[in-house]
């Protein structure tokens, strides 16, 4: 059995239901997940994603994510998976969040209909890092690089297949 989350109601609110995260996935429920993306000197921090991983492998995404285990807090979440994807230790204080997001998104991998039905965190992280300093995950990470914003806007505005959904 994978972690256990907590079920949303459609409008957000918790449904007081907790499942397995490979069954949420599976039947579609609502659920709650974090992006973190550092912001340094014009620049936006991205992580490729393990070409292993079930949904968007090889993709492009935000400096660190996850789902939001059953009972967790989402600023915690935030903090824990920058530091297992990452190996960095976020300061709490340069953590921004900017807003939560409605995003239903299906994805297939082969065979396999992955439902990622969330609410999105949308946190800003402004403490100067360098790559460096970083220690990937190898299961969730593959590389990390720094795009200009102007860059990354245009690839979000272009739907650039290179970025996970």
């Amino acid at each position: 059995m994978s972690e256990l989350i907590d079920v949303l109601n459609e409008d957000g609110s918790l449904s007081g239901i907790r499942k397995d995260r490979n069954l949420v996935h599976k039947e579609g429920d609502w659920h709650k997940v974090v992006q973190v993306f550092v912001v340094n000197d014009g620049k936006i921090l991205l992580q490729q994603r393990s070409m292993n991983k079930k949904s968007d492998p090889n993709k492009w995404c935000a400096s660190a994510s996850g789902h939001i285990s059953a009972g967790e807090t989402s600023r915690d979440t935030a903090i824990k998976e920058f530091g297992e994807e990452l190996g960095f230790r976020v300061d709490d204080s340069k953590l921004i969040l900017v807003e939560t997001f409605k995003s239903p998104t299906i994805s297939r991998n082969g065979e396999t209909t992955i439902y990622a039905n969330h609410f999105a965190d949308l946190y800003i992280c402004t403490q100067k890092i360098n790559i460096e300093d970083l220690v990937l995950q190898k299961e969730e990470v593959q590389q990390v690089k720094f795009y200009p914003l102007d860059e990354f806007e245009a690839m979000v505005a272009s739907h650039d297949e290179r970025l996970a959904n």
